[in-house]
């Protein structure tokens, strides 16, 4: 419970300093900010159900941040021409030019605040600890683990 507690908490307060950071220099949610990096990432265009899961949104909640994203002209839709039910979200010249601005001062607020805070080998501690923490829980929507049985039971 100590080790749960203290990841929660430092999240949360890591978490806070950067979305204050971004809101403050760049206007931008960091929901915003990820749809934008992962699109950038991905050459410019994800499919949707690809970029809800990356971003850990529902697909409900992606759709109506990339309507807000596409009225402010940093991405658009483009209808999937092989399924008609499907789309991508596409990365603007403005969201690119946005997001190139931004991940500079970003990465250095998080070397600032992060990083500072850990040398190289507990950096790389972490890394490997996220991950096989990650590794151990499902995507969301999929079914939870079973429960392991409890003594006596």
């Amino acid at each position: 419970m100590p080790a749960w507690l203290a990841l929660v908490r430092t999240y949360s307060r890591f978490y806070e300093q950067v979305e204050t950071q971004m809101r403050r220099d760049h206007g931008l949610t960091m929901a915003r900010y990820d749809v934008l990096v992962q699109l950038d990432m991905a050459g410019g265009r994800l499919g949707l159900s690809e970029l809800a899961a990356s971003i850990l949104l529902s697909q409900s909640g992606l759709s109506k941040l990339l309507d807000r994203m596409a009225a402010a002209g940093l991405v658009r839709r483009t209808p999937d021409p092989s399924d008609a039910r499907a789309a991508f979200a596409d990365i603007t010249p403005q969201g690119q030019a946005l997001i190139r601005k931004v991940r500079v001062t970003h990465h250095e607020f998080l070397r600032q605040t992060f990083a500072a805070s850990l040398d190289g080998t507990d950096l790389a501690d972490l890394i490997r600890i996220m991950h096989r923490l990650g590794g151990s829980v499902p995507p969301a929507g999929s079914a939870p683990p079973p429960r392991a049985a409890q003594p006596g039971s």
